[in-house]
């Protein structure tokens, strides 16, 4: 979306979920730059990963005010191809995605797209869930350069393996 219908106004908690390499602000830490009630004090010269970040609620004009970040304590990020809609939680805060509406939205999306080759994650520090329309899979603490798959068997039951990160 070029030209945004939505502004981010007083939610900065991607400034505390995401890591940002160019300021070596690692995942799960408040930015060194956020100025509280004011927002980014390097707005103008921040980082080219800030400059381009936009959470699934900011992309989405249709997405209600209620999906705001700040609201839900859940920031909605997708993988760089498109097939993981990741929802990202604070690690002080691990349940905020099981709580609705977010929850409903979150099996909506992984019903909706099941078999289609997209993944609904949950991800609270290292701590990652597979949210399929059947069950929520806890994943334990993980590597977040790892790679997964989700297989179904002909039984019904559902496996992730998981592929250690490319060194």
């Amino acid at each position: 979306m070029s030209a945004r219908q939505k502004s981010c106004g007083p939610c900065t908690l991607c400034c505390k979920l995401l890591a940002v390499s160019e300021l070596a602000k690692p995942m799960g830490q408040w930015c060194a730059h956020l100025q509280p009630g004011a927002g980014c004090g390097i707005y103008d010269t921040r980082p080219h990963s800030c400059r381009t970040f936009e959470c699934v609620w900011l992309m989405d004009p249709e997405m209600p005010h209620r999906f705001r970040p700040d609201q839900t304590k859940v920031v909605l990020d997708q993988d760089p191809d498109g097939l993981w809609l990741i929802a990202r939680c604070d690690a002080a805060n691990p349940q905020a995605w099981r709580r609705n509406p977010m929850y409903m939205a979150l099996k909506a999306f992984a019903t909706q797209h099941w078999g289609k080759g997209k993944l609904v994650l949950a991800v609270a520090g290292r701590r990652t869930w597979v949210i399929t329309p059947k069950e929520d899979i806890d994943l334990g603490e993980i590597d977040p350069r790892s790679g997964l798959k989700v297989v179904e068997g002909t039984d019904g039951r559902v496996t992730v393996e998981m592929t250690p990160p490319a060194s």
